[in-house]
């Protein structure tokens, strides 16, 4: 199915602070990063997709309906985050056969591999789990349900490098074998670059870009020299500054836009970002005294205390 969700001037406050500030934004299949720092507002965005937050103003559409209270739009959406809605008593097959009733579905052999894979046992208690495999073990349910929008907060949290790319693996097999809207928040970019296509910054609660993941290496350019000379030369062009940054004599001077190499004068290096590089750069100093850094655990928390009975 190719689905369109549609985010339109969502808004959400905690008290005074403002978490989510009139966001838009489309997601169609595709594998997209969602990027910010601590407090930016991402797991309250993805909370209020999955209804486990109320949103103060706007709304958040699946195939042009309302996903608020609606249970057949919720059953074609899944969030994976770092709440614990498994009963720990219960065993993993258990919890498997449950998300496959509500969810109308689920994929046993893939999910069988994959425990395999992780060394995990079916037949074990989820509550025996460390934190690491309970992780695990709601990421593998992710991948089983035959949901068209999957939304994962830190899915990587808790997980060692093996496992981690593990999983990336089989995100992408799953993903190749049924494209869907798969939206990844996570603090960890260099590891996802290479499989995200579509990604968005969000910044005090407001998306500030929104681009084709591939094409960030023309969104930016590292201009590192003599500091008089490269100031010039930024200053000659017009060039934009997003950041900059002296060391003695030296500098280094992001600006939005590519930059050829025949148009610098000698004496002066030009280098692409990559993401993560740039997503730290355009959220650098984002927050400030002005807006309370709430760190993406108490969104969670936040999120959880709102949260209803379904699956991840």
């Amino acid at each position: 199915m190719n689905a369109n969700l549609t985010i339109t001037d969502l808004s959400k406050r905690y008290g005074s602070t403002v978490a989510l500030d009139g966001v838009n934004l489309t997601f169609q299949p595709a594998i997209h990063g969602l990027f910010g720092r601590n407090g930016a507002g991402k797991s309250t965005l993805l909370g209020v997709i999955a209804n486990r937050l109320l949103p103060d103003g706007g709304a958040v559409e699946l195939d042009g309906a309302n996903v608020r209270e609606n249970e057949s739009a919720q059953s074609r959406i899944y969030l994976v985050n770092e709440t614990l809605p498994f009963l720990l008593g219960a065993r993993i097959s258990t919890i498997f056969k449950r998300e496959e009733r509500y969810y109308g579905g689920f994929d046993w052999p893939f999910s069988a591999r994959m425990l395999a894979a992780f060394g995990i046992e079916p037949g074990r208690a989820y509550g025996h789990l460390s934190l690491g495999q309970r992780m695990i073990v709601r990421l593998v349910a992710a991948l089983c349900v035959p949901t068209d929008v999957l939304l994962l907060d830190e899915p990587v949290l808790g997980l060692d490098a093996v496992n981690r790319d593990l999983f990336y693996r089989f995100l992408l097999e799953s993903y190749g074998e049924r494209p869907r809207i798969i939206v990844i928040s996570t603090h960890i970019i260099d590891e996802i670059a290479h499989i995200v296509e579509r990604a968005a910054i969000i910044d005090r609660g407001r998306i500030i870009e929104a681009f084709d993941a591939e094409s960030v290496t023309s969104r930016a350019t590292v201009l590192t020299g003599e500091s008089a000379c490269v100031g010039s030369f930024v200053e000659d062009c017009g060039l934009q500054v997003i950041s900059r940054e002296t060391m003695g004599r030296l500098a280094a001077v992001i600006v939005r836009g590519p930059v050829e190499a025949a148009d610098l004068p000698s004496g002066i290096a030009a280098n692409a970002l990559g993401l993560q590089d740039y997503v730290i750069r355009v959220t650098s100093g984002a927050v400030g005294p002005d807006m309370p850094d709430i760190s993406d655990h108490q969104e969670a928390g936040a999120a959880g205390a709102v949260s209803s009975s379904k699956g991840e």
